[in-house]
């Protein structure tokens, strides 16, 4: 591994903490900005090369979905379709973004060996590509598929304008989990699988085919969904989109801490493990 023409240019004395990392950091991202648009760009295009439909299954995919869980799930807690339609509209594409962020940032390093190993990269584009990849698919659907939550009978509202907000802070959380899980998956290479079993249960977990107040009655289930961190994310979109509320302070609160400890946890991770991690690929 020695012999690869690995050229580094990290600068010891600036190992100092996180903060130091951050800062590092931070100038590399700014002078790599072209890179990360690249990635981001690569990315998009290679999730539908060759595909008829191209960009539309991001469309087509939470689309039937929705359908069908809407009409199953109406059906047993006894609601409108229309209703409940745009109650896991406003569930279900948040939950996409965070699972698909997740499991394709498992293996954000893995997949980006042949770069590693050869040139110069600050590691954490690869994070940061993934997280921005589901964002801008999360938006594109959103904007297209309002059109039929609009249809449905979805409020307009100037709350909506909290929605970027909303967005911003589920990337971070998202941003320092993808730190988390794509380090520790170059360590241990079955974490993808098992983060693939975790959210399978995690989506039944999370209040997105049935509403929230079903487990209130249940002491049990209750602490035990709430102790689910993605839950206060998925109302943060609820709240916005479905009732065109603006989130309670608590809910903001918890996505908040949640999210700076995602990052703190992350940065914790990848600052200890970075220059350690093409001896391992």
């Amino acid at each position: 591994m020695a012999e690869e023409s690995f050229i580094t240019e990290y600068n010891a004395e600036e190992k100092g903490g996180i903060w130091s990392f951050w800062i590092r950091n931070a100038r590399e991202l700014i002078r790599f900005r072209h890179a990360i648009y690249n990635f981001v760009v690569s990315n998009l295009r290679a999730r539908y090369r060759r595909s008829t439909f191209g960009f539309f299954w991001s469309l087509l995919n939470p689309l039937f979905t929705m359908v069908i869980l809407s009409v199953v799930f109406s059906t047993i807690f006894k609601n409108s379709l229309a209703n409940f339609s745009i109650y896991i509209f406003s569930g279900l594409l948040p939950w996409t973004m965070i699972f698909n962020s997740i499991l394709n940032g498992a293996m954000a390093l893995i997949s980006a060996e042949r770069f590693l190993k050869k040139v110069y990269i600050p590691k954490i584009i690869f994070p940061i590509a993934i997280v921005s990849v589901e964002a801008i698919n999360f938006l594109l659907s959103l904007i297209s598929l309002f059109f039929l939550a609009i249809f449905l009978g979805a409020k307009i509202s100037w709350v909506l304008f909290t929605l970027p907000l909303a967005l911003l802070i589920t990337a971070l959380f998202l941003l320092g989990l993808v730190m988390f899980v794509s380090m520790l998956n170059v360590y241990f290479r079955d974490l993808f699988h098992i983060v693939q079993v975790v959210f399978t249960g995690l989506f039944y977990l999370t209040p997105i085919v049935y509403p929230l107040e079903f487990v209130l009655n249940s002491p049990l289930l209750s602490v035990v969904v709430r102790l689910n961190p993605f839950l206060y994310f998925i109302e943060l979109f609820h709240s916005i989109i479905y009732r065109a509320e603006i989130p309670g302070v608590t809910t903001w609160g918890i996505c908040i801490v949640l999210t700076l400890t995602s990052m703190f946890i992350g940065s914790l991770v990848f600052f200890a493990k970075e220059n350690d991690v093409v001896y391992r690929l």
